[in-house]
């Protein structure tokens, strides 16, 4: 191998770190579930933001430029602090907080998704468990799999990668309805 060739082989192994992760993976769903109690006080104050959806015919791609650009600037902007020192309350979800819990950090990346043309049956909220403590995302449904933005990370990860043992996920022909996630599955829904 001449030099200049194995030195593109050198760079190439070392940046390849930063090629964008590949989802190919979707959470998979079963029946339906209970709703958080906070979503459920959420759709009394939003009720269009919880009814039925049009279901995506055909999934779009991921766009991770876009998914990136706004899971960090969502992190950035909120502090995160407890519904209680928040609101006064112990559980309140708002997409407009300057500072609040998870809830709240999926629901203002769900809005400005929204503003950039994703539809509502690609933005999933998504509750599960961190390893320390209930754990609420947004997971984003795409052609190329399901991503998640998580306030506890400034990365996009596709689900098989993300750091939460998913329990439930919005419908996404229903927003006011959610799923019990059974599983990972490599075939699109």
């Amino acid at each position: 191998m001449s030099v200049p060739l194995f030195l593109l082989a050198v760079l190439a192994a070392m940046f390849s770190f930063l090629a964008p992760a590949v989802a190919s993976t979707w959470l998979k769903t079963g029946k339906e579930t209970t709703r958080p109690y906070g979503h459920v006080e959420y759709c009394s104050r939003k009720p269009h933001d919880c009814s039925g959806r049009s279901a995506q015919a055909q999934l779009p791609p991921a766009r991770l430029d876009v998914l990136r650009g706004v899971n960090a600037s969502v992190n950035r902007s909120i502090k995160p602090v407890s519904d209680q020192v928040a609101f006064g309350r112990k559980e309140f979800w708002t997409s407009k907080a300057r500072a609040g819990d998870c809830e709240d950090f999926a629901l203002a990346k769900r809005a400005r998704l929204l503003g950039k043309g994703f539809k509502p049956s690609q933005l999933l909220l998504t509750m599960g468990h961190n390893g320390v403590e209930p754990h609420t995302v947004l997971v984003v449904r795409t052609r190329d799999g399901d991503y998640v933005l998580d306030n506890l990370d400034d990365e996009v990860n596709p689900v098989q990668s993300a750091r939460v043992n998913f329990l439930k996920i919005q419908s996404p022909d229903h927003g006011g309805r959610w799923l019990r996630v059974t599983g990972k599955t490599g075939r699109a829904p």
